[in-house]
This record gives structure tokens, C-alpha cells and sequence, in this order.
């Protein structure tokens, strides 16, 4: 089953072996994916709407080694012995809601696909101590993706380029990393237009930077 880039990349961050999860899995396609792995026991696939989880049932109707659960996140999964949990197009901030429960998975190996507010994402997983393990970066219509692997660790501060950009991605600098920054930078000159004194101080500083992770000079 072939799979667009950003699910072939969350696909590459996933535990190879265990119990999966997809949390708000559409119209199924990720989780149907998984079940396909030998190696994988078993594959979760949840959503949380009358009319969501209908087509979740149509579209994985008679599968094998996949298991569907009506529910709010990950609370339908307390109990489960999950190896790896993917929580995919959502917002940073509706993921951050969900992985409240994530003490309740302590082996888990949660990989996450936000559309927006990548770095609320990363600083609110630094908060509740879950440790960025590894990234990617997907590019689709020119617009880069960023997938994100994180565990179970300790509470920590994350350096503001870290929570922007990435931690693993600023070592790495996959392809695409040239168009990550300019989308970055894009966003920080929209914002400077019409900001206050104090605001405009602030998105300098932060334009002063990304202009320096650029020459790679940070």
C-alpha cells in the first residue's frame, strides 16, 4: 500500500513490532497500513464522532488485526499494551490535549503530525516530560511537515530554535530543511507587520535568529 510522504514518514518513526494505535484515524488508511507489517500484534484504529467512526467501520469493514474503538483520544485505549501511538492532522494544541493521558502508555513511542503550531507542540511536550526522539520532515505541495517521535522522559526546557524548527531537525537538516526556514521566516515577517513596539523588538530577535541558524551560525 503506497502511502502519501507525511504518513510514509510517520510510518518510518512507528515502533516495527507491538500493539499500534491511530488516534483519530480518518478514513483509516495509516492504521490499515500498519496492520499490514508481519510483525505488528495488533492495530487500534479510533475516532470520536457518530458519522467519523461510520466511515472508519466502512472503510476497514472485515480486517484483519484491526481492532476500531469509539472514543475521546486515547481514553477508549487505557489498559492496552501499546507499543507505538500515532496521533496525525490534528492541530499541536488538540494533540497536546490528548497526550494528558500519555502516563497512562509508559512503553509507548507516541509519533505526531501537527498541521500547525509545531512548536506549542514541542514546548508542551518538553512540559509533560515527553522527549523528542527523533523527527522528519515531509514535503508536500511545497510545504514542509513536520513528524515528531517522542517517550515518555523527564519534564525539561527546550531552547526556543528547538521548539520553531525542531531539535533533531536542526542537527539533522533533512531535505526540505532549507524550506522549513523560509516558511519561518515568512511567518515572522507577516507578523511583524502591524506589531507594537514591544511585539516588533520581540519578532526581530527572532528574526536575528533564524538568520543565523541559516548561515549556520548557532
Amino acid at each position: 500500500m503506497v502511502l502519501p510522504q507525511r504518513l510514509e514518514c510517520a510510518r518510518d518513526l512507528m515502533p516495527r513490532r507491538g500493539v499500534m494505535a491511530d488516534i483519530g484515524a480518518g478514513d483509516g488508511l495509516f492504521a490499515r497500513r500498519l496492520a499490514e507489517e508481519a510483525d505488528v500484534f495488533m492495530v487500534f484504529a479510533t475516532e470520536f464522532g457518530d458519522l467519523p467512526f461510520k466511515r472508519l467501520e466502512s472503510a476497514c469493514a472485515g480486517l484483519q488485526k484491526l481492532t476500531l474503538r469509539r472514543g475521546d483520544g486515547l481514553r477508549p485505549l487505557i489498559g492496552e499494551p501499546l507499543a507505538g501511538v500515532a496521533i496525525l492532522g490534528m492541530g499541536g494544541r488538540t494533540i497536546l490535549r490528548i497526550l494528558d493521558l500519555a502516563h497512562a502508555f509508559p512503553h509507548a513511542t507516541f509519533v505526531l503530525g501537527p498541521m500547525q503550531l509545531a512548536a506549542d507542540l514541542r514546548m508542551g511536550l518538553a512540559q509533560r516530560g515527553l522527549v523528542i526522539v527523533d523527527e522528519r520532515l515531509a514535503i508536500e505541495a511545497d510545504r514542509p511537515y513536520p513528524l515528531i517521535a517522542a517517550r515518555l522522559g523527564q519534564p525539561a526546557e527546550l531552547a526556543p530554535l528547538d521548539a520553531v524548527l525542531g531539535p533533531v531537525l536542526r542537527r539533522t537538516r533533512p531535505a526540505g530543511f532549507d524550506l522549513l526556514l523560509r516558511r519561518h521566516r515568512h511567518l515572522l515577517d507577516a507578523r511583524l507587520r502591524g506589531a507594537n513596539a514591544e511585539r516588533r523588538a520581540e519578532i526581530l530577535q527572532q528574526i536575528a535568529m533564524l538568520e543565523a541558524e541559516c548561515r549556520g551560525d548557532v
